[in-house]
């Protein structure tokens, strides 16, 4: 892996670490707890990885066939 690479992976992990953090810190200062809502936690669950799961079905190609074999 370049340098330039895990400059990239850091920063992200960094983000996401500030993320959580600041999530949570939110959490402990809310003043009562949510309702949970079925369909709105299924959502949030499910919703990004079949985003992503399209993203990666819609951009995917195949390399062309060759004409012998391996």
């Amino acid at each position: 892996m370049t340098p330039s690479k895990f400059l990239e992976v850091g920063r992200l992990w960094s983000a996401a670490l500030l993320l959580s953090t600041l999530l949570a810190a939110a959490g402990l200062r809310w003043p009562q707890p949510l309702p949970v809502q079925p369909a709105l936690v299924a959502a949030l669950v499910l919703g990004p990885p079949l985003l992503l799961a399209l993203v990666v079905l819609l951009r995917w190609r195949l390399p062309p066939a060759d004409q012998g074999g391996e």
